[in-house]
């Protein structure tokens, strides 16, 4: 394992000199990022024999679209952390493999790293001040520059990672995991490279060269409290039926889970809505299946999370990674309203397959019209109006609605009953 290591390390950095030989860009032109990891997570393994930590890498250019500044092409990147030694249940007989499910990434094939060691013998106190610390480590992808890959700029940013930790020694002992990032100005610790086009100089012949991006204060996160999150989310998808998005997740295990709250936003913005919530399971490792409507959402983009709260107030987050998109109807729509009676107040839905001017109009039983509900111009979408028939007697009333756009005229009616 370790002879293969160095082979991988040996070669990926020869390959590095040889692209870096002649790096004329100046600091000011480089890239910025940010690279953090997250979602650290602790399940059980298959029948109890094994246990497992997974956990995120996220990398996130932080100066894109500036004067001068050349987008991150990536080239290839080397990642070190230090962790706990104490997680490990019994060192003696147990063994600990390093993976990366690469599959579940944004990198391509080519550009994912090749191989990964687990050391929990060096002692690497002098560094870090800590007793009983391990390092994991990977070896880099050697430079494709036909790939073509460019780091994300809107956050989180590309999903660079999503590594797998695992020990046949049955389980990990309940500490915290105490992942950190091991930086330096040398091989082999964390650094990322970019291709930069056009070098000036000597190395001007050559369309791309590898331009490395070492470390600097400020850059590399472990998120949350560094302990692995108490739920692990097996799966979170969603369905759109209409104007009603249908949300869906399991959890494999849960420690101390209070609830759920669903948050919604509007895509590429950062601001978040509570949309409701869920109780939790507490603790469990059983599978756990839930289930939650957002009904009458308004035509648009959508992204969605859940915030997952611990009975001691912690709360930790698991994002939907598909948008949810809530197109425009395709049929004009009359709902009856509801609640039908209703005492004094009731909602009617309605459904627009085109822009244009809209009107809905309530009567009496006489045919007099005794309110205007909507009267204006409308985008294609789904709606809903609310009525207070407070001042209005008990009764049955009529409304009516009557919809133009693109050549088409809507018209219908239906009744409603107030009782007082």
């Amino acid at each position: 394992m370790k002879n293969t290591f160095k082979f991988f390390v040996t070669l990926f950095l020869l390959s590095f000199v040889l692209n870096t030989s002649f790096a004329q860009v100046p600091p000011e032109n480089w890239p910025t990022f940010t690279m953090t990891a997250k979602n650290i997570t602790m399940q059980p393994g298959a029948n109890g024999q094994d246990s497992l930590v997974f956990w995120d890498v996220y990398i996130l250019q932080t100066n894109y679209g500036q004067p001068g500044i050349q987008p991150f092409e990536f080239c290839c990147a080397q990642y070190n952390w230090y962790f706990n030694r104490n997680i490990f249940q019994n060192p003696s007989v147990g063994n600990l493999v390093l993976t990366n499910l690469g599959a579940q990434t944004d990198l391509p094939p080519g550009l994912r790293p090749p191989t990964f060691q687990v050391d929990t013998v060096t002692n690497w106190d002098a560094q870090t001040g800590r007793p009983n610390t391990g390092l994991l480590k990977t070896s880099g992808n050697l430079p494709n520059s036909s790939i073509n890959f460019f780091i994300g700029n809107q956050f989180p940013g590309t999903k660079a990672l999503r590594m797998k930790l695992i020990t046949n020694g049955h389980s990990f002992n309940q500490q915290p995991l105490d992942l950190q990032w091991r930086g330096g100005p040398t091989a082999p610790n964390t650094f990322l490279a970019y291709f930069a086009p056009n070098p000036p100089g000597p190395d001007s012949a050559n369309p791309q060269y590898a331009q490395a991006l070492y470390d600097s204060a400020g850059v590399y996160f472990v998120e949350g409290n560094n302990d692995p999150l108490p739920v692990e989310l097996a799966s979170f998808v969603s369905t759109v039926t209409r104007n009603n998005v249908e949300l869906n997740w399991s959890t494999a295990t849960e420690t101390n889970n209070q609830k759920f709250e669903i948050e919604r936003s509007i895509s590429n913005s950062n601001e978040w809505t509570k949309v409701g919530e869920i109780e939790g399971h507490g603790t469990t490792t059983e599978i756990q299946n839930y289930k939650y409507n957002d009904r009458g959402v308004s035509t648009g983009h959508y992204t969605y999370r859940l915030k997952q709260v611990d009975f001691n107030g912690t709360a930790n987050y698991h994002e939907l990674s598909a948008e949810v998109i809530v197109g425009v109807p395709t049929a004009y729509a009359l709902s009856q309203n509801y609640p039908n009676p209703f005492n004094p107040t009731t909602k009617i839905d309605y459904e627009l397959p085109y822009d244009g001017k809209v009107s809905i109009l309530l009567y009496d039983i006489s045919g007099r019209e005794v309110a205007k509900l909507v009267n204006e111009v409308k985008t294609a979408g789904y709606y809903t109006v609310q009525f207070n028939g407070a001042n209005l007697a008990s009764g049955m009333y009529f409304y009516r609605i009557n919809a133009e756009g693109t050549g088409q005229n809507f018209v219908t009616t239906k009744k409603m009953v107030l009782i007082k």
